[in-house]
């Protein structure tokens, strides 16, 4: 713990837990100022348990043992989870997390930036600092608040309708409130099509990638169009994760109620299940789901329960926008953690140290072995 361990001593000790299961350690923190006496802790644990003592870990040489996690306040508390691999960091007052430092192999966290395409075709630039008139459309008026947010309004003219286009990068989020009050959410890689303003009938949006939609009650249903997958809707909160390189679509119901449906088949959600359709257009209810998992990355974090390598690095691929590269056959451990999404790669990353696998940072592509 004092760092005068050799290559080897660190590598036997890493060795010597990774042949074990461990069960949850629990180290309540409640500041920087306490990592010496968490650290004196830790280390009084390991000694106990290389005399012979089990209670901290489960028999050896048991399978798919799960990594639990959680960065909270500093870079300190990520070295020292990925020294140890057994501590959750737990800060019941949470102070603000200090800017990570830029090092020359990391990469900066996403933001808000997105790409609007107008009716016209014309791509107007966006990000969270300018605000005000972007364009008027058939006398509907958008706007940019300042704060990652479009905002159609106005009275329409009648004119012929129009559609526009969002598109969050890699690296990008950004939130739209239609002509009727909905609002959605964009995570990173997605697209969002629809009305410049809405008739009074049907009203039908596409997706690509992942949003989040607070439907407002007006005349007319409301349908999100993904991969040949509709979602209809009367008034509700739901989440549709659609990216083409997941193994499924999956639509997660908050509130109220929505029809899943394609060719194949349809289904109803209730708040807290979660329809998933695959290659084959069936489609699979899965109920209890953990919705605060499903929207971390709306409230600003990565949270992961019993997830594999791959599930973890897309999403910290689309938020760096980096690409993924695998050396070697990977542990087959599953993860769970949160991370807040504003640090830097390297810190996000930690979450993979801690069961063995190591990351190099190249420009905008980060190698795993």
């Amino acid at each position: 713990m004092a760092g005068s361990a050799s290559q080897e001593e660190a590598q036997s000790l890493h060795d010597w837990y990774r042949s074990a299961a461990a069960d949850d350690v629990v180290w309540v923190v409640d500041g920087p100022e306490e990592l010496d006496t968490v650290r004196r802790r830790m280390l009084e644990r390991l000694q106990r348990e290389a005399f012979g003592t089990t209670e901290a870990f489960g028999a050896p040489g048991q399978h798919g043992r799960t990594v639990r996690m959680r960065i909270l306040f500093s870079a300190a508390a990520a070295v020292l989870l990925t020294l140890v691999g057994v501590a959750y960091f737990r800060h019941t007052h949470r102070p603000p997390m200090a800017p990570a430092p830029v090092l020359a192999s990391d990469v900066l966290p996403g933001g808000n930036k997105a790409t609007l395409i107008l009716g016209s075709g014309q791509a107007v630039t966006l990000d969270s600092t300018d605000k005000g008139l972007l364009a008027t459309q058939g006398g509907i008026t958008v706007q940019q608040s300042g704060k990652g947010q479009l905002v159609y309004g106005g009275v329409s003219d009648g004119s012929v309708m129009a559609y526009n286009t969002i598109l969050t990068p890699n690296g990008g989020t950004y939130t739209v409130r239609l002509s009727d009050g909905s609002r959605v959410w964009l995570n990173a890689g997605s697209s969002l099509k629809y009305p410049v303003r809405f008739t009074g009938g049907p009203r039908v949006v596409d997706l690509t990638g992942e949003a989040y939609f607070e439907v407002a009650p007006a005349a007319g249903s409301f349908s999100v169009r993904c991969l040949g997958q509709t979602v209809e809707v009367l008034g509700t909160h739901f989440n549709v994760n659609a990216y083409t390189n997941e193994a499924y679509i999956r639509t997660t119901l908050l509130e109220g109620k929505v029809r899943v449906k394609n060719p194949a088949g349809s289904a109803v959600l209730e708040p807290g299940e979660q329809s998933r359709v695959g290659a084959n257009g069936d489609v699979h209810i899965a109920r209890g789901i953990d919705t605060a998992e499903v929207m971390a990355w709306k409230n600003g974090m990565f949270q992961f329960d019993d997830a594999d390598i791959g599930t973890v690095m897309r999403q910290i691929g689309r938020w760096y926008d980096v690409d993924v590269v695998y050396q070697g056959r990977l542990p087959d451990d599953h993860f769970r953690g949160k991370i807040p999404r504003n640090v830097n790669a390297s810190q996000a990353l930690q979450i993979l140290a801690t069961g063995g696998i190591d990351f190099t940072i190249q420009g905008k592509k980060i190698y795993l072995k």
